[in-house]
């Protein structure tokens, strides 16, 4: 087997735990009707209830030469459907206001810096990330000291591609030197960050952290993935 060079990580779930992500719900949405009415826009409560329900169900905006990113897109057709016109700034800030207020539910991992730091220099770092806001994940690197861990970050909302497409992890190859079969993926969904990673050619860890409660996690996956219970059992597989 090809020796591992390299260790690649997701962010949301992964290096970063979700929290109550129902209060987190709540927080999003309120920070959204806060910034209109401080704004001083006038709207209709419950048009903004349903809109801000169906928010991720609505198909994805077409691609702009506009300078928004995916989710700026998405709040724009948001405000859009409240009749209301906000300027470019109002619209960045509500953006911005907005995810700032669903990350609060999401800490940082507190294993995270130490396992990165035990890894640096010994293995090149990624980050691969689906994240349709690319300032705010930027932000958080510097805001957290998590930047300099890496030696390539991969935004989706940047290269305008998502896992599971295999495509997003080329640029961290490129950037890292190394060939597919010497990384490793940690990734929370099986769906994006292990069939992404497959699909590439990495070789896929999946963290499930509620499984460490038994005190006998698997090792695997019944389709031969393998199965961490937390971030520094990573360091166990690399060597």
């Amino acid at each position: 087997m090809t020796e591992i060079r390299g260790v690649f990580f997701d962010l949301y779930g992964t290096l970063l735990c979700y929290g109550n992500m129902e209060a987190a719900g709540e927080s999003w949405y309120h920070a959204i009707r806060r910034e209109l009415m401080d704004s001083g826009h006038a709207f209709d409560e419950e048009t903004l209830i349903r809109l801000c329900e169906e928010f991720l169900l609505q198909p994805e905006p077409p691609v702009q030469d506009d300078g928004l990113t995916v989710y700026e897109r998405r709040m724009h057709e948001l405000v859009e459907e409240l009749s209301l016109a906000l300027a470019l700034e109002e619209l960045r800030r509500i953006s911005e206001a907005s995810i700032a207020a669903w990350h609060a539910h999401t800490p940082l991992d507190p294993e995270a810096k130490s396992v990165l730091s035990e890894l640096q220099g010994r293995y090149k770092l990624a980050l691969i990330s689906n994240f349709d806001h690319p300032p705010h994940v930027h932000r958080l690197l510097d805001e957290l000291a998590l930047r300099p861990f890496f030696d390539a970050v991969v935004v989706s909302g940047d290269v305008g591609i998502k896992k599971p497409d295999p495509a997003i992890f080329a640029p961290a190859l490129e950037q890292t030197g190394l060939a597919t079969d010497e990384a490793i993926f940690v990734g929370d969904s099986p769906e994006d960050d292990v069939a992404g990673a497959r699909a590439a050619g990495l070789r896929p860890v999946l963290i499930r952290r509620s499984l460490g409660a038994d005190g006998s996690p698997p090792a695997w996956t019944e389709d031969g993935v393998r199965v961490v219970t937390g971030l520094r059992e990573v360091i166990g597989l690399v060597g």
